[in-house]
């Protein structure tokens, strides 16, 4: 019988191809309870099946606020987590609380051109449904 040991890693390293200009890029993404005195879970684009969503060790369902036109995610317990493939992340993704929802988040498609472009594919398919 065979044990195998799991090891836990709190940083990830991703590269992904820009759709701006075709070029690897890569984003550091961290989860930590206290990075640098502060809790950190860095968000992070997934490939599905069906469509492309956001996840974080905090962050699970994906809606859209049509008041603003931004994409809001939601917090659920940790009690509904699932064990995604790395395989599946497209890249990172920036979020910031929205402050009229307690555990709603806005993501930040400003971030960069690349952030941009994906969130606006993410839009025009949502739109077509």
């Amino acid at each position: 019988m065979h044990f195998y040991q799991i090891t836990e890693f709190r940083f990830l390293r991703i590269n992904y191809e820009s759709l701006v200009d075709w070029c690897m890029h890569q984003d550091l993404l961290r989860c930590s309870p206290n990075f640098y005195g502060s809790p950190r879970y860095d968000c992070v684009m997934v490939n599905t099946a069906k469509h492309t969503i956001f996840r974080s060790p905090r962050i699970h369902v994906q809606l859209r606020d049509n008041d603003m036109g931004l994409w809001c995610v939601r917090a659920k317990p940790r009690s509904s987590s699932e064990i995604i493939s790395v395989r599946s992340i497209v890249r990172g993704a920036a979020l910031t609380r929205n402050p009229e929802t307690d555990g709603d988040y806005f993501v930040i498609h400003t971030v960069d051109t690349d952030m941009f472009l994906r969130v606006k594919a993410l839009q025009a398919s949502a739109q077509s449904l």
